[in-house]
C-alpha cells in the first residue's frame, strides 16, 4: 500500500513538473483518472495481432489500463514526446515499446506497421487545424481498415470526426474525471462495422 502511494505521489509530481515546463504540450490541468482510462479500453478490438498505439501516454493512466485490460506488453507502443515522460513510462513498463517522438510522425515511427486501434489523449481542442489534419492522415495511414481511434477530448459539446476520412461511431461522457471528458470513436469511412 504505502510502496503504491508513493509510486503515485511521483507519477502526480513528475505530471505537474511537466505541466510546469510545457503546460500546452501536457494539454490538462490534472492527470486522467483510471475511470476515463477503463472507459476508452471499451474499445479494445477483441482479437489482433497488430500493436495497440497510445499516444501521449503522459505518466501511464491508460497505459496501466489497456495491460490490465489484457493487452500483451510488447504488443503495446507508447509515443511520448517529453523525454522526462519516456524515461518515466520505460521504468513502469519495461515490456512495452515506448517511442520517444511527435505523433505527427506516426507512420515513420511505427516503419509502416498497421495499429489494431489507436488511443490517443492528444489534446487536439489546442492544435492548429492543419496539425489536426495531418494527425489524422497519420493514424488514418496506420489504422488497420476496421481499427478504431479512441480519443478523449474536454470539448464535451463536439461531435465531428477530426477529418472527413473518418466517423464517429460511439461516445461516452465520463465524469469522474477532472475536468468532465467525452471518449469518442472514430473508424475510417472505408470500414464497415
Amino acid at each position: 500500500m504505502a510502496t503504491e502511494m508513493a509510486s503515485k505521489s511521483m507519477m502526480l509530481r513528475q505530471f505537474l513538473l511537466e505541466m510546469a515546463r510545457n503546460p500546452i504540450q501536457m494539454g490538462a490541468i490534472w492527470p486522467s483518472s483510471p475511470a476515463l482510462a477503463r472507459t476508452m479500453t471499451r474499445w479494445l478490438p477483441e482479437s489482433s495481432s497488430h500493436p495497440i498505439v497510445e499516444l501521449g501516454p503522459g505518466t501511464g493512466i491508460l497505459t496501466q489500463e489497456l495491460l490490465s485490460a489484457g493487452v500483451q506488453p510488447e504488443r503495446l507502443v507508447a509515443i511520448e514526446k517529453s523525454p522526462e515522460l519516456v524515461r518515466l513510462l520505460n521504468g513502469r513498463f519495461p515490456r512495452v515499446r515506448v517511442l520517444l517522438g511527435d505523433a505527427l510522425h506516426l507512420e515513420d515511427l511505427l516503419l509502416g506497421e498497421k495499429a489494431g486501434a489507436v488511443f490517443s489523449g492528444l489534446p487536439l481542442k489546442i492544435f492548429k487545424p492543419d496539425q489536426v489534419r495531418r494527425l489524422a492522415d497519420q493514424i488514418h495511414g496506420c489504422l488497420l481498415p476496421d481499427a478504431p481511434w479512441v480519443q478523449f477530448s474536454y470539448q464535451l459539446m463536439s461531435s465531428r470526426a477530426p477529418a472527413p476520412f473518418f466517423r464517429v461511431t460511439a461516445s461516452k461522457m465520463v465524469w469522474q474525471n477532472l475536468p468532465p471528458a467525452k471518449v469518442s470513436v472514430y473508424r475510417s469511412v472505408r470500414a464497415t462495422v
